[in-house]
């Protein structure tokens, strides 16, 4: 039949109708329709999506929970009103109801996530994966930084997938006995197949919410059943550590960092250290020597060897481009220069400028100083007063760009009116190292204007961090 089947947590029940099928020799090749990923879509306001919390949304009456006639009878309604609400919004198929949930980032944020790994192999990927990571904090966060699938296949170029640890897609399907299509889907969307330690899964021995792991033998019927899968589709398997420290007695921090974070089970941490290659040899030698050493020796190498040599961040700078900035910072500060210290400016003045432009400009900065002038100059324009701080008052250039009050040259006088300046007096020369603003008030000696104190000798190398 070519009917849809509709159940509420459909994954929970379809998985014992696909077991009990396959076990009498029926195909289970038919499509299913989760109301719990509908109301998701539908119900945004809603946090949790329990059959009886949206049966009580929809105002449905449910009058024995959990029991299945009443649960299948409730779905059904549940199903009906949200048709309703799906031709409202004229999505009428089935096809057009998954492409309205792929473009949902509010669904996306509530789906269940699993962990992967995720590696940059080239430049195309190192610019991808910096795609990938923006948007999961800036679209689809949800307590944590989340990626859709169908994201990551748009940005796939460049990068190598892993399976991950237990918590990964892969390793859940095989724990919880799903369908050999759908592990043949999930083993086909990672480039290699990760098997870890019995250490770091052994918390599962002791958990209710594990019922067929009840040894550490199970645990590695689970690592085998991953290295059969990668045999059957041709796809690596790596043994990894899954590693969080690097020796074992620095799981302590590890435990101070969880039991801050709540973590009742704080103080059983699994050896999660950088484990060296004989460790590991011996770990998965129940693969036979052959098999361990082509997990643990052999893929991990052909996996690196796929890998570029590349820079997480670029080795250039890369700053903004605003067109002319150089020119235009020249321009401000010789303008500003004038006007405080006349058409002929002390050798003082010019000598400092011009070092301090020739390393700005030269350097690729000179955009970064146009951006804060124009900041600072908006703001003051807006009525809001800048106060700069720091080392940006030892650049001359950035007093001339109105971008700081702070005057780095050695103490002095000038003259706002005839533009008369004093750099070389003996009573000049007395404040070096100190404030200009402490000397005596003055009158020009050329046209007897108060003259204006400034000054507080720091040189441009304190900016550049010497």
């Amino acid at each position: 039949v070519d009917a849809v089947l509709v159940a509420h947590n459909a994954s929970f029940d379809v998985s014992f109708i696909e077991e009990n099928a396959k076990r009498q020799g029926f195909e289970t090749d038919f499509t299913v329709l989760d109301t719990v990923q509908m109301a998701r879509l539908l119900l945004t306001d809603l946090n949790k999506f329990k059959l009886n919390t949206v049966c009580k949304r929809l105002n449905i009456k449910q009058e024995h929970h959990h029991r299945a006639v009443d649960d299948a009878r409730v779905t059904a309604e549940v199903f009906l009103r949200f048709v309703e609400m799906l031709e409202e919004q004229d999505v009428h198929t089935l096809a057009k109801l998954n492409d309205m949930g792929a473009m949902s980032p509010d669904l996306i944020k509530k789906a269940p996530s699993y962990h992967g790994i995720i590696l940059v192999k080239n430049e195309t990927g190192r610019i991808n994966l910096n795609r990938l990571v923006s948007a999961s904090h800036l679209d689809y966060f949800n307590r944590r930084p989340r990626m859709p699938e169908s994201l990551i296949q748009k940005y796939r170029e460049g990068l190598i997938l892993g399976s991950a640890c237990e918590a990964g897609e892969l390793f859940q399907a095989v724990l919880n006995g799903k369908s050999e299509e759908q592990i043949a889907k999930l083993v086909d969307f990672y480039d290699y197949l990760e098997i870890q330690p019995i250490g770091n899964n052994r918390f599962m021995i002791a958990s209710d919410r594990v019922s067929n792991v009840r040894s550490e033998e199970d645990l590695r019927d689970l690592n085998r059943k991953i290295v059969r899968l990668g045999e059957k589709f041709q796809k690596p398997v790596v043994a990894t550590c899954d590693v969080h420290f690097l020796d074992p007695e620095d799981e302590v921090y590890r435990r101070i960092i969880m039991a801050g974070k709540g973590f009742t089970d704080a103080d059983e941490q699994a050896p999660l250290y950088l484990h060296t290659t004989e460790e590991m040899m011996e770990e998965f030698s129940y693969l036979g020597t052959a098999k361990a050493h082509e997990v643990v020796i052999e893929n991990p190498n052909k996996i690196a060897d796929m890998i570029e040599k590349i820079s997480p961040v670029r080795p250039d700078k890369c700053p903004p481009v605003i067109d002319n900035s150089d020119q235009q910072l020249r321009d401000i500060c010789y303008k500003k220069a004038h006007e405080m210290y006349g058409e002929n400016l002390p050798d003082v003045v010019t000598e400092r400028l011009e070092r301090e432009l020739h390393s700005i400009i030269s350097n690729g900065f000179a955009v970064m100083y146009i951006i804060a002038q124009k900041l600072v100059w908006k703001s003051n324009e807006d009525g809001y007063l800048v106060g700069s701080r720091g080392s940006v008052g030892s650049s001359f250039v950035a007093t001339m760009a109105g971008i700081t009050e702070v005057n780095p040259l050695s103490p002095h006088y000038y003259c706002p009116h005839c533009h008369y300046s004093d750099f070389d007096s003996e009573e000049v020369r007395a404040f070096a190292g100190g404030c200009g603003w402490d000397m005596k008030d003055k009158d020009c000696p050329v046209c007897g204007h108060p003259l204006i104190k400034d000054g507080f000798d720091i040189p441009f190398e304190t900016f550049l961090g010497f």
